[in-house]
């Protein structure tokens, strides 16, 4: 197993190996269908498990010169109350850190986003891949996994932050990059894949034009982002409530920044304007926590909990101070409360997720 990687999940009903010869991912006609109605209550007990007893379970030359003074720049991250952010130029300071903790999230992260895809790791209708680009690749694990099972392809991963393995399939490569500049593709691959860059991007429209133009023609996208709010269908959060904070106060520090966090609802009509054919979007609803009767819907709420758990004052941190002038207290004590309400199962909260592809005609 490659570093960072998380166990494998063979999908729901499947004894599919991950070597196997890869399968067609979902029909394009069952992306559309959207979930409707909220997941009902569980009848059993669902307060105790994974946050029972607020605990996690996770235990988780002259040339020679120059390109050496860079390398070691880059890796001199910046460090910002007690947290390490990319030092790569680029157009812009991304969010996240990306130190050890962050790291680590990002690859509960992953587990969680292919559990959502009952096992897959996209939705995009295409069998064999010959040229992929994971976009914002993070900790490389996507790519990797790609890599792993599409040995014939060759994967790309790019990043702001060097933070991917040096152990890694020999079909796979990374790079760093910044996706908000002009990427130099034409026509190059079949496949490219976005996923959780919301607030990060700094014009959407010009993101999908570069994606467009680097896909050969027939070639496919797959976007997959979380919407920005945490919601009830059961009336359980107040007008004072962390959840409806995160989203006001996320929403605010994101359009300071002059980087959204609100993308998941416009990717369909965003890809449809930049001149992508058969594009579907799937939108599905994950709880926070395993309070659902439906199985799988436990299983995703659970990882949901601990990714949010480990995450929220990751998301906001940065954003908060820098953008909307909070004091690193207000910060933690607001961080606190929300890893609270994620915690509590009886909030019967849930959570958008939006899944989006589009093809290049040919």
């Amino acid at each position: 197993m490659t570093p960072h990687a998380t166990p494998k999940l063979t999908p729901l009903g499947s004894s599919q190996s991950p070597r196997s010869p890869p399968a067609q991912a979902e029909p394009l006609q069952d992306l559309s269908e959207d979930q409707v109605e909220g997941p009902s209550v569980a009848d059993e007990d669902f307060d105790e498990g994974l946050f029972g007893d607020g605990d996690s379970a996770y235990d988780t030359s002259d040339d020679a010169t120059d390109s050496a003074s860079l390398n070691s720049s880059i890796m001199r991250f910046r460090e910002e109350n007690g947290r390490t952010y990319h030092s790569f130029g680029g157009s812009t300071d991304h969010w996240g850190p990306n130190d050890e903790m962050a790291q680590d999230q990002q690859d509960i992260s992953h587990h969680f986003w292919t559990l959502m895809l009952h096992g897959e790791l996209y939705l995009a209708p295409i069998k064999n891949p010959q040229v992929v680009l994971d976009v914002g690749t993070g900790t490389g694990i996507w790519a990797i996994d790609v890599a792993d099972k599409h040995p014939e392809a060759f994967v790309k991963g790019t990043d702001v932050s060097p933070i991917q393995p040096t152990w890694t399939p020999p079909n796979a490569k990374f790079e760093m990059d910044d996706f908000n500049v002009d990427w130099n593709y034409t026509d190059k691959f079949d496949l490219i894949h976005e996923r959780e860059l919301l607030g990060s991007v700094t014009s959407w429209p010009k993101f999908y034009d570069r994606a467009f133009k680097a896909l050969k023609p027939g070639g496919w996208i797959d976007c997959s982002e979380p919407g920005l709010y945490f919601e009830s269908f059961y009336d359980t959060l107040g007008p004072d409530h962390p959840y409806k904070t995160w989203g006001t106060c996320m929403l605010e520090a994101g359009n300071n920044a002059g980087m959204s966090f609100d993308v998941g609802p416009y990717i369909k009509q965003r890809l449809e304007d930049a001149g992508f054919i058969n594009v579907v979007e799937k939108k599905v609803c994950c709880t926070i926590g395993k309070w659902s009767k439906d199985m799988h819907e436990r299983e995703t709420g659970l990882w949901e909990q601990l990714r949010l758990e480990r995450g929220v004052q990751d998301f906001c941190q940065r954003r908060f101070m820098n953008n909307l002038g909070w004091s690193a207290a207000e910060v933690s004590v607001f961080g606190a409360r929300m890893r609270a309400a994620v915690k509590n199962n009886r909030l019967l909260a849930h959570h958008w997720f939006y899944f989006v592809v589009g093809q290049k005609p040919l």
